[in-house]
């Protein structure tokens, strides 16, 4: 825990670090009392790549937030994604009366501990070398025949069955992160996967409850998130976002890509149907080369295709692995990459669902600046740590990676 009891989270990510910070309010209630961003040139794809650019680049975004909430950083809620983050659904099964004391049949009633047994037993997966388990996030229980259980503790039963979803991380790209925050002053104190960051922060119960999807559409990389009654069914983190779309701009017409992403910011649009051909910009030429001028419409046209592109590889993903049938309430977009003017209309012809924009929910605002997608991230960085942090020491430091287990098991049952 941080000075006055205010939680600290860093949103790393490929174009920028954005760190906030919160307090809850006499009724509990988040109050964001900082907020900071700072360009980040450390990171491809979501990936540390420049431990001493990333470290400095956190350190400017928490001087700045220090400064304005008037608090010393110390520990640190941190963001993960990024191309090395694998996903995938796990089964784990235990027997009650072959390994209790508990005597007869009718005192076979299922315990905290035949839980914690049953989610050890899920997580006995083959990782290849260099993985690590980062989250366990609980489903659903079978006891005996009895399916779709949330809790099973205090049921009777013989057999425990726990369907899991685990989501895992190169222990090398883990370990940058410690040192880069270590280098910046500060520990971390968790990781929360992005995605599921943003879902805490946007989705609504009613929409979790029916089933619905998060797609948060950053600089270097895509995340997703698949919700059911049952909590998570998938994450995704795909390498690719919107600094393709910067990279499209420059190579058709031949500026830097500083330019393009001016001009992406200024005049981008990615639904061409509702543009006007009227509309005309200039385009400075680079190195003394004659400016030209270019029209909305044609301009939107190169943004349509690569955002077509992305979602289109989202939604293939997604069919992939069965989940299409779980967005009974829809998509929430958000990320930096979502603020395209036109995203909502590509995405409901690309996946022909109800679409929204996702705008962080439940907090008060000192700042006045976290009322946008791009801060879904960050803004649910806080409020996983309100939910789940005591004031214990930092469970991460650049040697070890120990994780507790039966805390996130609690979390993502309680808010998932």
């Amino acid at each position: 825990m941080n000075s006055r009891g205010i939680y600290i989270g860093i949103d790393i990510g490929t174009s920028k670090v954005c760190a906030i910070a919160a307090e809850p309010d006499h009724e509990d209630v988040l109050k964001v009392v900082g907020l900071s961003s700072s360009p980040s040139t450390g990171l491809r794809r979501g990936t540390i790549v420049d431990i001493e650019a990333t470290a400095n680049a956190i350190r400017t975004a928490l001087d700045a937030i220090e400064l304005s909430a008037g608090i010393k950083a110390d520990n640190v809620t941190v963001g993960i994604a990024g191309e090395h983050i694998f996903s995938l659904n796990a089964t784990g099964v235990i027997g009650i009366a072959d390994l209790s004391k508990r005597g007869g049949e009718h005192e076979l009633k299922i315990t905290q501990e035949d839980v914690d047994r049953v989610i050890e037993s899920a997580k006995a997966v083959g990782l290849p070398n260099g993985r690590r388990i980062i989250h366990v996030i609980p489903q659903q229980y079978t006891v005996d025949d009895e399916t779709g259980l949330r809790n099973p503790v205090g049921m009777t039963g013989r057999r425990l069955e726990a369907q899991v979803h685990l989501v895992t991380s190169a222990t090398a790209s883990t370990k940058n992160i410690i040192t880069a925050v270590k280098q910046a002053g500060c520990q971390v104190k968790d990781f929360v996967l992005e995605p599921i960051a943003s879902g805490q922060s946007v989705l609504t119960e009613e929409e979790k409850q029916v089933g619905v999807g998060l797609i948060d559409i950053g600089a270097g990389t895509t995340d997703a998130i698949v919700m059911s009654k049952f909590g998570v069914e998938h994450t995704v983190s795909l390498p690719f976002g919107g600094n393709q779309v910067t990279t499209d701009i420059a190579g058709i017409l031949r500026i830097t890509e500083e330019q393009a992403d001016e001009l992406k910011l200024k005049y981008g649009h990615c639904f061409t149907e509702d543009t006007e051909v009227d509309k005309v910009f200039d385009v400075k030429g680079v190195g003394g080369r004659q400016d030209r001028n270019i029209n909305e419409s044609e301009f939107s046209m190169y943004i349509e295709a690569r955002m077509d592109e992305t979602l289109r590889m989202v939604r293939a993903n997604l069919e992939e692995n069965g989940m299409l049938k779980h967005l009974r309430s829809g998509l929430v977009f958000t990320g930096g990459g979502s603020k395209i003017p036109g995203i909502i209309p590509l995405a409901r012809r690309v996946f022909d669902m109800p679409i929204r924009l996702g705008n962080p929910i439940g907090f008060v605002d000192a700042t006045e600046m976290i009322d946008s997608p791009e801060y879904a991230t960050a803004t649910g960085l806080i409020a996983y740590a309100a939910k789940f942090q005591s004031e214990e020491t930092s469970r991460y430091d650049s040697g070890t990676l120990k994780r507790a287990t039966k805390k996130f098991t609690e979390f993502f049952k309680n808010n998932f």
